[in-house]
């Protein structure tokens, strides 16, 4: 076990199996950073497919992926969450490896489909894994030094992919994919090293009720939903801004990198901070709310900056942006706290399995949808994004808070037929 630092500017959590989960994360990231930064080259010019297959390609494989999420989560409760995660992140970087044979479409697809059902299948134990080494109390801030972790990592492996993607060579395409894939078997050896963890997760000290299953608890799904509907700001960032900056504004196109930069930074330098508050359910709650009237305070910023001049305009943006930025850092918090404190302790795969399910399903469409309101609905558009994120956040409350109702005995079930 680990306790929180108390600096609250510290990156890494204090020495022990939660600094060694932390540091995983980052090393994964890395990885992907290297290669997402330039996988669109590679796939465009090493293995010769027209953007339009990768599009699909990528779509296939991401409504495929979800599919795998419960059934590796039950698979992790029933084996152990270390051992299953573990194994996709073999399958991971084997499946990575596979892209270094890739020369048709067919090829292209097959891999992209079975990374993204490893990815889906991976989040689940892993999390379930976290809850294993951290006291309940810790394990909201144990996600947000993971989540700390991701963007540094991201961010290093962006940089470290701009020296391949000068070569422009097959050779230095070649190297992101190897890159990532060393980064898989790095994590690998060092979760071989951690300790196995407490088999039914730290929450099973607290005994409760039995619970039905994941994907029939309704008010679950229904808090996970909320949730992916608040993270649909990773969307307003990473595509509307750049839309809306860039036909709607006078700003500068550099300005769409910049934001971009101090969305990442704000991200590593506040987020454990953020997520004070949420290690309980009704705290977590609150944090959902708070990121709906930020969220919708951001817009509100951001839909002000049509008419303005350039200087002004990114000013103005960057305002946005970091009210985006509060927004993104609450709803986190609050979709760790609550899923977390609801998920049945016995269940801990199986249900963060279903939580992660449900939340991509409601997040599927927000590309289109923020494209849509930002591309078409100008001003509007962005009140109706805020008024979505507001809405999602205040429901959120009611719904997690709300005591479940006991069972009536069966007698009694049966007089009211």
């Amino acid at each position: 076990m680990s306790s929180t630092p108390t600096r609250a500017a510290a990156l890494l959590p204090s020495r022990g199996p939660l600094r060694a989960y932390a540091v995983t994360t980052l090393i994964d990231w890395i990885g992907n950073g290297l290669f997402h930064t330039g996988a669109i080259i590679y796939f465009t010019r090493v293995v010769g497919l027209g953007a339009a297959q990768v599009g699909l390609g990528l779509t296939v494989a991401a409504l495929l992926g979800p599919a795998m999420s419960v059934p590796a989560g039950r698979l992790g409760d029933r084996l152990g969450h270390r051992r299953t995660y573990l194994a996709t992140i073999l399958v991971r970087a084997v499946a990575f490896a596979g892209y270094l044979a890739v020369g048709s479409f067919a090829g292209f697809l097959a891999v992209v489909c079975l990374i993204s059902l490893a990815e889906s299948a991976s989040r689940p134990v892993k999390n379930a894994y976290l809850v294993q080494l951290a006291d309940p109390t810790a394990l909201v801030a144990a996600s947000a030094y993971s989540r700390v972790m991701l963007n540094i990592g991201f961010s290093l492996g962006s940089l470290g992919a701009g020296a391949a993607l000068a070569l422009d060579s097959r050779a230095g395409y070649a190297a992101l994919v190897i890159g990532n894939c060393l980064s898989y078997v790095l994590v690998a050896g060092i979760v071989l090293r951690m300790p196995e963890g407490n088999r039914t997760g730290a929450a099973a000290t607290v005994p409760g009720p039995k619970r039905r299953g994941a994907l029939r608890d309704g008010r679950f799904l229904l808090l996970a939903a909320l949730s992916g509907l608040l993270y649909v700001n990773a969307e307003v960032v990473t595509i509307g801004l750049p839309l809306w900056i860039s036909q709607r504004t006078e700003a500068p196109r550099w300005s769409i990198a910049a934001l971009m930069l101090l969305n990442t930074a704000l991200a590593i330098l506040l987020q454990v901070r953020a997520a004070r508050g949420s290690d309980t359910v009704p705290g977590a709650a609150v944090a959902g709310r708070r990121a709906g009237v930020v969220l919708l305070a951001a817009c509100a910023v951001t839909a002000t900056t049509a008419g303005l001049p350039g200087a002004w305009g990114v000013a103005v943006l960057a305002v946005g942006v970091a009210l985006l930025t509060a927004g993104e850092l609450l709803a986190s918090a609050s979709g760790w706290g609550i899923s977390y404190g609801l998920a049945a302790a016995e269940r801990q795969g199986e249900y963060l399995g279903a939580w992660g399910l449900a939340s991509d399903l409601a997040r599927a469409g927000g590309p289109l949808l923020v494209a849509v309101l930002v591309t078409h609905g100008g001003g509007a558009g962005w009140l109706a994004l805020g008024a979505l994120f507001l809405t999602a956040g205040t429901v959120t409350v009611p719904v997690a808070t709300r005591k479940p109702r006991a069972p009536r005995p069966a007698a009694t079930r049966k007089m009211a037929r």
